[in-house]
């Protein structure tokens, strides 16, 4: 049994969720993709790495990975050391332990640091590589993206901010510290507060607030106040959103889109022309 939770780092952290083993490893063929073979090892740690115990759906995944795997070799991309490295002390880290700890913990169900580091070698390149090599292939053009803007349909403006909330009992403080030239950091550090950045619309700010932030110009500092309060902003800047999107969120929604339509494609295509036997 894995003791508490192993968790993965590919970009996001993922829980390696405890399943138990009670038979002993036998690190047979389970299946192959062009005379390369998924062995019962890789079924066990993506189990583990994965968190399920669906033996068919499992393989049906490792098969899928595997068909990648050998598409982008066949590309001549590959995992260095350094991020191989890189990730096992991720995961070491996230489990607060060092790399003989996972070695220890592997032992327990009966796999090797080998067996995680072939295992970690497909499932890297198989999402990480795979979405490099995407990100360069994939494009988004101007008229998919403003097709894609009148989907998403009523335009409204918001405007990325600086603030600092002081208190106004602390007013003759705020006027020594502050310096025009300097920064809302700087002050916000030498006051003791929090120095916040916000996405804000129009009305959604107390009055006096919304009323300077609409008004004064991009890269513009303004102050404000009310009976409480006395508030520095800075007006960073403005865009256009659609739907509660912006135009770069809307882009990246298109492009992850499409991506994943490429994906598929290209699955269905390397099903077609590979050998795949599923002995289980």
């Amino acid at each position: 049994m894995v003791s508490g939770s192993f968790k993965k780092i590919l970009g996001g952290v993922l829980l390696w969720t405890a399943v138990s083993f009670s038979a002993v490893l036998v690190d047979r063929v389970v299946a192959s993709v062009n005379s390369e073979p998924i062995l019962e090892s890789d079924v066990k740690m993506g189990m583990l790495f994965y968190g399920t115990a669906d033996r068919k759906s499992l393989i049906e995944k490792l098969v899928e990975g595997m068909l990648l795997y050998q598409f982008l070799t066949g590309r001549g991309l590959q995992v260095s050391q350094e991020l191989m490295d890189e990730t096992l002390q991720n995961i070491a880290k996230a489990n607060k332990t060092n790399l003989e700890g996972i070695v220890r913990e592997l032992s327990r169900e009966g796999l090797t640091l080998q067996d995680l580091r072939r295992f970690l070698e497909r499932e890297l390149l198989a999402t990480q590589g795979l979405t490099a090599l995407l990100e360069r292939e994939v494009k988004v053009s101007e008229a998919e993206l403003e097709l894609e803007k009148l989907k998403a349909g009523e335009i409204s403006l918001v405007r990325n901010i600086e603030l600092l909330v002081v208190d106004k009992r602390e007013g003759e403080r705020l006027k020594r510290l502050f310096d025009p030239k300097g920064s809302l950091e700087e002050l916000a550090k030498a006051m003791g507060v929090r120095l916040e950045r916000l996405r804000v619309g129009r009305g959604e700010l107390v009055e006096v607030l919304d009323k300077g932030v609409w008004k004064a110009g991009v890269g513009e500092l303004l102050m404000a106040e009310d009976r409480e309060n006395i508030y520095l902003a800075k007006v960073l800047s403005q865009e256009e959103v659609r739907g509660g999107r912006s135009l770069e969120e809307l882009r990246q929604e298109l492009m992850s889109k499409k991506m994943e339509q490429r994906k598929t494609e290209l699955l269905e295509r390397l099903r077609k022309n590979s050998f795949i036997k599923i002995v289980q």
